[in-house]
């Protein structure tokens, strides 16, 4: 089983994010140490997963369709940790520290993250890392289930004169997770994410060998990283993603993203 997170993060950083599909999750992650994030960018090419990314601006490329027709609302909104609300009728978990800036609700249609240096959830707490986090997640969905994601994040400046400064090595925006219950204190890191390295906007997808132990301290991911924007992220502004995914343990697996 795998769950939907949307992730936004950085200490000292705030997000907007609109949503526009049934799954949607949000994170603020800053780490200062691995946080169940594997390190390691292996080259190889994964034999069970296919990844193509692509971006709006490449004219050889179309748009998919939208795949829904009306944006979602937010209702029954709740900040507090381990408290859930609605984004179209689909539940969503709140798993951040709980301050009164962490999350909010600006309109019925867009979630507001922010986080600051020692905003960690319970569980980071309890599992002793550093990650900076705010987040809420999504509904769980089987393996090998195709799924579209579509929602657009605007990056707000921590910094003078819209400026925008990171000092994390990674900075989670959305990804798709896996079930870790079963492997607390171990942990795992997403199948793929999209996420900032320091100030540019970048696709990672990570797989494990079927029958290997896909915990990061195993050691056995092999990480790719298909697509880095070449400009620095703007901040002020509004950037669309769109995703379509199957994560399969066969060769029915794929990713696109643009």
């Amino acid at each position: 089983m795998i769950m939907i997170l949307a992730m936004i993060a950085l200490a000292g950083s705030i997000m907007d994010m609109s949503s526009k599909s049934r799954s949607l999750g949000t994170t603020i992650g800053d780490a200062s140490r691995s946080c169940y994030y594997e390190g390691a960018r292996p080259s190889d090419a994964s034999p069970d997963l296919t990844v193509k990314t692509q971006t709006a601006s490449d004219k050889t490329i179309a748009w998919p369709s939208e795949p829904t027709t009306t944006v979602p609302s937010i209702t029954s909104f709740s900040a507090t940790p381990k408290s859930r609300f609605y984004i179209g009728g689909d539940s969503y978990y709140v798993q951040d520290a709980g301050k009164s800036y962490s999350l909010t609700n600006p309109d019925p249609q867009t979630l507001r993250f922010e986080i600051r240096p020692g905003d960690n959830a319970w569980f980071d707490e309890a599992d002793g890392e550093a990650c900076n986090r705010a987040e809420i997640s999504g509904s769980w969905i089987a393996l090998g289930t195709p799924v579209n994601i579509d929602f657009q994040f605007m990056l707000e400046p921590n910094g003078a004169n819209g400026s925008f400064t990171k000092a994390a090595s990674w900075f989670v925006i959305g990804e798709l997770h896996n079930d870790d219950g079963a492997t607390r204190g171990a942990g795992t890191s997403p199948p793929f994410a999209s996420q900032l390295d320091r100030d540019h906007l970048q696709v990672v997808a990570r797989y494990c060998p079927t029958g290997l132990n896909p915990s990061n301290r195993a050691h056995n991911l092999t990480i790719l990283t298909p697509w880095t924007d070449p400009k620095p992220i703007q901040t002020g502004r509004y950037n669309a993603i769109r995703i379509q995914a199957n994560v399969s343990n066969s060769s029915l697996g794929y990713l696109d993203e643009w």
